[in-house]
């Protein structure tokens, strides 16, 4: 994929993951709909696989790509992406964002796997090598 290719997939992502949060605030989708908040953290776990896979190493400003292998790669987004949501999960916390305490466990250790998840496939996705047929 070209850096040019990461940057309006990660554009779009963006765009799709934060009307699909408007419209959860606006028609109480998280609260009515079990699988909106499925579908908003793999967005946004994806979304910033793509963008952080692009700002660490497309874009040479950190890391230049001739010098990792794909499960650095994997594992720097990986883990990036992860701080990120578990600091989203503590700001939630912190100002009592979550409905049910009883639930919050298993909610918050779901929404994590879901971050992680979207971004593990977008780097696959990005660092795939493609086939050349002779």
């Amino acid at each position: 994929m070209s850096s040019k290719s990461i940057l309006y997939t990660t554009l779009v992502l963006a765009i799709v993951g934060m009307t699909a949060h408007f419209m959860a605030e606006s028609f109480y989708f998280y609260w009515t709909l079990w699988w909106w908040d499925v579908l908003v953290h793999f967005l946004v776990g994806t979304t910033g696989g793509f963008g952080l896979y692009w700002g660490l190493f497309r874009s040479g400003i950190i890391f230049r790509q001739e010098f990792q292998n794909t499960a650095a790669t994997v594992m720097t987004v990986f883990v990036c992406v992860m701080a990120w949501g578990v600091g989203w999960e503590v700001f939630e916390y912190v100002n009592s964002f979550t409905d049910s305490h009883e639930g919050y466990r298993i909610d918050t250790i779901n929404d994590l796997i879901l971050d992680g998840s979207g971004a593990v496939l977008a780097c696959l996705f990005t660092t795939r090598k493609k086939k050349v047929n002779v």
